[in-house]
């Protein structure tokens, strides 16, 4: 594993105690983006998911969010004016920054400076690199910090708090709230949060998404990292079948693991049982309507001040301003 780019790990043994001991369901997501510690590992989460995005042409997330960022990110700009400090949250890797991130700033005039935040040292260094090479004389600076955890930042005179990807759509409506209230706290009245969200209700749009051998595989081998750093020599981690769920009155698209055979493993002195046919809640993903989401982040002290879609209308792109 890259000991730099190590997701949360101080939570993972915790958060699989929950998920099977305490029927606690969908909090494993954080994990899924795992890195094989040599050649022959099958714990390749990051690997498999890069690879769904070369294959998977319907997973729409990833490529629609780049376009909508294009598309909007200079009016959302000239909403926000000159002299602003994007304050990155999770900024990921060189890739998204480069398709996604590195776009949007460049629509901003007289950007004052960038500061970046993520848990994976790498990342951060990289991006930061980029930045400090794209924009000389630019203030940079960066967090090596899960930015849930991030408890102030610089005074800046225009703070704007971007938040790119699916993280949020992996948070429940009161986890949302919670995530919120904390990056109100972290910024003065006046200044903006920029959130990028899926809003998609189409059933067969999200079916042709997710249920998909690449997406299969990709959440699949969560179980493989449970079995590896957790120690279950016992645990057959294959015996599982990617099978997703969408629950439109909850916005909750699941994604499912059905055990396909039965078994037996001991966890820290506790025993584990699986019956055959029984379905393991991974993690979900969140397709709040755009109206939704604008009423779950007014509470924590922001308020709309516009929301913008892509051209299929599945991805919105939203610009609050702290109250």
């Amino acid at each position: 594993m890259n000991l730099e780019c190590e997701k949360i790990t101080d939570r993972f043994e915790e958060d699989c105690k929950a998920f099977f001991f305490e029927q606690t369901t969908g909090n494993l997501w954080p994990y899924l983006y795992s890195e094989p510690q040599n050649e022959n590992d099958p714990v390749r989460g990051s690997v498999l998911y890069n690879e769904m995005l070369r294959k998977e042409k319907d997973y729409y997330l990833y490529s629609n969010e780049s376009e909508l960022l294009h598309n909007s990110g200079a009016q959302i700009a000239s909403l926000i004016g000159p002299d602003a400090t994007i304050v990155e949250m999770g900024p990921g890797g060189e890739k998204s920054f480069r398709d996604k991130t590195l776009p949007f700033l460049n629509t901003f005039t007289h950007l004052q400076g960038y500061v970046g935040v993520d848990i994976c040292q790498g990342f951060l260094e990289t991006i930061l690199e980029i930045v400090r090479v794209s924009f000389p004389g630019l203030f940079v600076t960066g967090f090596h910090q899960d930015f849930s955890r991030l408890e102030n930042l610089p005074v800046f005179a225009k703070s704007v708090i971007f938040f790119k990807g699916s993280t949020v759509g992996n948070l429940r409506d009161g986890e949302v709230r919670d995530l919120m209230s904390k990056f109100r706290r972290l910024i003065s009245e006046g200044h903006y949060l920029v959130i990028v969200n899926d809003a998609n209700q189409d059933e067969v749009s999200l079916m042709k998404a997710y249920d998909n051998p690449g997406v299969a595989a990709f959440t699949e081998n969560i179980m493989y990292r449970v079995k590896r750093d957790l120690e279950l020599s016992e645990m057959m981690p294959d015996a599982f079948r990617y099978q997703p769920e969408w629950k439109k009155e909850s916005y909750d698209f699941r994604h499912i693991l059905v055990a396909t055979s039965g078994q037996k493993f001991h966890l820290r002195g506790r025993d584990v049982e699986i019956e055959k046919g029984q379905k393991l809640h991974i993690l979900s993903s969140f397709k709040y309507p755009a109206e939704v989401f604008q009423e779950m982040v007014r509470p924590a002290g922001f308020e709309p001040v516009t929301v913008l879609p892509d051209a299929s209308e599945r991805m919105t792109v939203h610009l609050f301003r702290a109250v």
